[in-house]
C-alpha cells in the first residue's frame, strides 16, 4: 500500500481543477483496494475543504461499492452461501464499515443462553418454545409494527441494535442461532409473509458441537414437521394454516409454498424489501443502488407479492 507521505501527496492533487488530473487521482487511489479506505476515511474526518472532503468520500464510495459488488458474487458462487454471511452483505449496502464481529457476538450471546436452558428439552415443540422465551422474552425481540416497510428492517445489525425486525429479518436471526445450536428450522418463502419450518431430526441422537458455526444442510433432514412464525413470537402452526392464509389472500398453493427455500432466495427476497422500503420513500438513488445486488444474483423483476 502507498505510505503515508505518497497518499498525502496524492491527495493534495486533488483540489487541482484539471478533471484528468483528479480522474488519474481517483485512478490511483481506486486501484489500491478497500485496504486504503481507513486511511482515506481518516483524512476525510480531518478535511477542512468540502471540495476535497466530497472527492475522498466519493472514492471512499467507490472503492467499497466495487469491494462488495465482489463478494456478493463470491457469495453467490460459494457451495454453501452461508445465510449469516449474506444477511451481512445486505447490511454493507447501507452500513460499509459494518461491525461483523459485534453481530457475531451478539449472535453467540443468545445461542449461549438458549443452550443453557436447552437441557430440559424433550422434543421439537420443547426446543422451540425455550428458544421462543429466550428471544422473545429474554432479549426482547418484537416484530417492528410500527413501521413495518422501514429500510433499517431489512438490515440485521439494525434489528440486533433496536431489537425489531420484519418477518424475513426475525426468522434470519431465529434460524441463524438455532442451526448453530442443531436445531433444524428452515426458511420458507411464504407470499406476503416469510416464516420457518421445522424439519425431521433423521438422527435425532446427533449432537451439534458447543462451538458449532455451521449452518446445516437441508438435505441432511426429513419432513417438514410444523412451522415457526418469529413475527408473532414464535407461533408454531401446521400446513392446514397455511392453507387457510393462502386462501385468505387469494393465492394458488404452490410446493415452495410449504418447502424450506435455499439461502439465495432468502437474501433476493431480502433485497426485494429493501427495494420496496426504497420505493415507499421515493429514494430513487438507493432504489438504484439496490437494483445493481438484485442484478448480480439474477433477479430480473421486482414484484411486491414476495415482500416482507
Amino acid at each position: 500500500m502507498l505510505s503515508k507521505s505518497e497518499i498525502e501527496a496524492i491527495l493534495y492533487l486533488l483540489d487541482d481543477s484539471d478533471e484528468d488530473i483528479i480522474q488519474m487521482v481517483e485512478q490511483r487511489l481506486f486501484s489500491e483496494g478497500p485496504e486504503i479506505v481507513p486511511v482515506l476515511e481518516d483524512y476525510w474526518t480531518l478535511n477542512k475543504d468540502p471540495l476535497r472532503a466530497f472527492r475522498i468520500e466519493t472514492i471512499i464510495h467507490n472503492i467499497q461499492k466495487q469491494q462488495l459488488e465482489q463478494d456478493f458474487l463470491a457469495w453467490l458462487n460459494s457451495p454453501d452461501r452461508d445465510l449469516f454471511l449474506g444477511c451481512t452483505l445486505v447490511c454493507r449496502i447501507h452500513y460499509p464499515g459494518l461491525n461483523q464481529a459485534s453481530m457475531d457476538a451478539y449472535l453467540e450471546k443468545v445461542r449461549l443462553d438458549a443452550w443453557m436452558a436447552m437441557y430440559s428439552a424433550q422434543n421439537p415443540i420443547d426446543k422451540i418454545q425455550i428458544l421462543n422465551h429466550i428471544l422473545f422474552e429474554r432479549h426482547g425481540i418484537s416484530g417492528n409494527t410500527e413501521n413495518y416497510h422501514s429500510p433499517e428492517n431489512s438490515f440485521l445489525n439494525k434489528v440486533i441494535d433496536t431489537r425489531r425486525g420484519n418477518p424475513i429479518s426475525l426468522c434470519n436471526l431465529y434460524c441463524i442461532i438455532a442451526q448453530r445450536m442443531g436445531i433444524p428450522v428452515f426458511g420458507v418463502n411464504l407470499p406476503q409473509h416469510f416464516v420457518l419450518a421445522y424439519c425431521e431430526e433423521l438422527n435425532p441422537e446427533q449432537n451439534i458441537p458447543f462451538n458449532s458455526k455451521g449452518q446445516l444442510n437441508r438435505s441432511d433432514y426429513g419432513r417438514v414437521l410444523f412451522y415457526v412464525n418469529p413475527y408473532s413470537k414464535g407461533q408454531v402452526f401446521l400446513q392446514k394454516n397455511i392453507d387457510e392464509f393462502l386462501t385468505a389472500i387469494k393465492v394458488e398453493p404452490q410446493e415452495s409454498f410449504y418447502e424450506p427455500c435455499d439461502n439465495l432466495e432468502i437474501v433476493r427476497r431480502m433485497l426485494r424489501n429493501l427495494h420496496f422500503s426504497y420505493s415507499e420513500l421515493q429514494s430513487i438513488e438507493k432504489q438504484t443502488l439496490v437494483q445493481n445486488y438484485m442484478k448480480l444474483l439474477g433477479m430480473t423483476g421486482d414484484s411486491d407479492s414476495f415482500i416482507r
